[in-house]
């Protein structure tokens, strides 16, 4: 026999669950945000040191030091653009509010006095508040999307 679950622990599974996953999401994207500008930032000095050496070292040494000099000149500039692209800081930031968001009106759900999880008029209204919450955020990623998608093809134009 199947037992019948309520609006209430249907709406407030859901909650729980988009929380936990937005905050999977916005760890994920800290990191390679992090990661990404920690590479740029070694690989930018990397690039200035070879190049004040450059002129110090033995002749036969040189060709080299220019063709690592060129691979980290080359390496900024593809990590750059994956940042451009992807922007997993505004990402981080997004998921981050999503997340907090979601936090407010699981805390919301928790609160509810028993006769309060049976009333579908609050029910309602919370489900209404989670929903727009989620539509802001897909839009927030969606504009992120096209701005990304516009600067590129400005850039290939």
């Amino acid at each position: 026999m199947q037992e019948t679950v309520s609006k209430y622990e249907i709406l407030e599974k859901e909650v729980s669950e988009m929380a936990l996953r937005t905050s999977l999401w916005s760890k994920e994207n800290k990191r390679k945000s992090f990661r990404i500008y920690i590479s740029i930032s070694i690989s930018s000095v990397l690039i200035t040191f070879l190049v004040a050496i450059g002129n110090d070292i033995p002749e036969h040494l040189r060709f080299i030091v220019k063709i690592i000099t060129l691979f980290f000149s080359g390496l900024t500039t593809v990590l750059a653009a994956w940042d451009g692209f992807y922007n997993h800081k505004q990402l981080w930031i997004n998921y981050g509010e999503t997340r907090d968001h979601l936090k407010s009106i699981q805390l919301k759900l928790k609160l509810l006095n028993t006769s309060e999880r049976n009333d579908d008029q609050i029910l309602n209204r919370i489900y209404k508040e989670f929903q727009d919450l989620l539509h802001n955020s897909n839009s927030k990623w969606r504009e992120l999307r096209v701005e990304e998608t516009k600067a590129t093809s400005k850039s290939s134009e």
